[in-house]
């Protein structure tokens, strides 16, 4: 028996083995919940469709029951309202519903008479706030952000968030950006690990007084976009991980206007309303172990696809399907900590590429298409400074090592970090690796769910032309109040 079944029946009539009796019958004959006393509990409908089978069917085997109770388990942590659920057998100290069962079983069926059994279910709900505040400081952007989230408004363990954010520029000291978006998300009710979303955003942006844009080319950016598809979750015992898979479809419109008479042909044939349609699907896997939010152990690996089935440029302008693509792009990152978590070594590996339809690449908006730099990127370079204007491939290679700080706990998220990264993004996967941009240096960095800190000193390897290096000092603030 699995040690997971083990912990199920470990208070389940002790006066049996039932270890070695899977096949004595119990009656479910009562099902107590603890926990789900919150201002919004599960709804009637959702509880019987994640409690049917044991309601409708409680005389079962002591496997079968194991078996039920764990899918019922998994429902439960699939609504995303608990973050743990421990569900014990226990003898049922009422032996009513048993004599009354008793009494309806004909000595003909020959039937062991089954122990009167009560199923008890302990809810743990996660701590998080349902308004939270963001500020983020870079050295060359301010950013305020506000967020939130509702659980379980209409009892069907739905979820709900509206997040609102604006962009300050230190440089030309305005704000130079805002952003809006909700979400929405259902289980279903026949199978909570199946949520159908609901998303729509809208981003303006103003491209002015940018590293990575040329003066003749400053713009605004405009974004709407609206998604709705179904995410599928699992639930690894082993690695206590829960992958995730989406596909969905999604409608975007990109608006670039307020450009310059000399804008170059980077920009200026995209100006205007652009509309985009396409099928997206992304997968998600994380294994990772954190101390605070620095990973410690663990993998994490990400894949996300775009086919775009459908492009116009302005109000009736119908692109051909020749000017379609499919977009790739990929995330790989390991941790592995040694020394008792004193030392850590990471290893991340990135790519993607914008693959035509058509016999030849035609039209790719900027904004689909790929740019590296930045700490969160490529460290040593200014955000965006590789690949400016964007490419239809790149890739990025990145190796660190971590070491808590003399004189802090080993649990402390305050970590010193040696890195070496380098990346390349090109227009033609022929010529991608014939070049690249690398960097090395020294990160300060502190993890939180509260905090987020990267003081980087990089010095660059590579002095490309075309590239926009960063040497020196480097700082990244993210605070979350509330």
């Amino acid at each position: 028996m699995a040690e997971a079944e083990a912990e199920l029946i470990h208070t389940a009539h002790e006066h049996i083995n039932l270890h070695d009796n899977e096949t004595k019958p119990l009656y479910i004959s009562k099902i107590v919940l603890d926990g789900d006393n919150g201002s919004s509990p599960l709804s009637d409908s959702l509880c019987r469709a994640i409690f049917g089978e044991a309601l409708n069917q409680p005389l079962q085997s002591v496997e079968n029951s194991i078996n039920i109770f764990e899918d019922i388990r998994k429902k439960l942590l699939f609504t995303g309202l608990f973050s743990d659920v421990n569900i014990t057998l226990d003898k049922d100290p009422d032996t009513t519903s048993l004599s009354q069962l008793n009494k309806e079983i004909s000595e003909s069926y020959g039937i062991e008479t089954p122990l009167s059994t009560q199923a008890k279910v302990l809810l743990k709900r996660p701590d998080y706030n349902t308004i939270s505040g963001t500020t983020t400081l870079s050295d060359d952007n301010i950013s305020l952000a506000g967020s939130k989230t509702w659980k379980n408004l209409l009892g069907q363990a739905d979820a709900e968030n509206l997040r609102l954010g604006f962009n300050w520029n230190p440089v030309t000291s305005q704000w130079d950006g805002k952003d809006a978006r909700f979400s929405f998300s259902l289980p279903l009710v026949k199978v909570p690990s199946v949520r159908a979303i609901v998303e729509a955003e809208g981003i303006q942006r103003s491209l002015c007084s940018k590293p990575f844009v040329a003066p003749e080319d400053e713009h605004v950016q405009q974004q709407y976009a609206v998604g709705a598809g179904f995410q599928k979750r699992w639930i690894c015992n082993i690695s206590k991980s829960v992958p995730l898979l989406y596909t969905g479809v999604s409608v975007v419109r990109r608006n670039l206007n307020e450009f310059k008479p000399t804008a170059s042909e980077l920009y200026a044939p995209f100006k205007g309303p652009f509309d985009k349609t396409s099928f997206v699907t992304s997968f998600t896997h994380d294994t990772r172990r954190f101390i605070g939010n620095f990973p410690l152990s663990g993998c994490q690996f990400q894949l996300n696809n775009e086919y775009v089935i459908s492009q116009s440029q302005g109000s009736s302008k119908q692109l051909n399907h020749d000017n379609n693509f499919n977009k790739t792009a990929f995330h790989l990152e390991h941790h592995s900590s040694h020394w008792k978590d004193k030392i850590t070594r990471s290893f991340q590996l990135q790519g993607g590429g914008i693959y035509p339809l058509g016999s030849e690449a035609q039209t790719v908006h900027p904004l689909d298409r790929f740019q590296l730099g930045g700490l969160n990127s490529l460290k040593g370079f200014h955000l965006n400074g590789v690949g400016t204007g964007g490419q239809n491939f790149f890739y990025k290679l990145g190796l660190s090592i971590s070491h808590k700080l003399i004189n802090t706990p080993t649990k402390s998220p305050l970590r010193l970090q040696y890195f070496f990264n380098l990346g390349n993004a090109s227009s033609d996967y022929k010529t991608i690796f014939n070049s690249y941009a690398a960097a090395t240096g020294l990160s300060l960095v502190y993890k939180t769910p509260q905090a987020l800190l990267d003081l980087t000193y990089a010095h660059p390897l590579t002095s490309r032309p075309q590239d926009l290096s960063k040497p020196g000092l480097s700082l990244g603030v993210s605070l979350t109040f509330f």
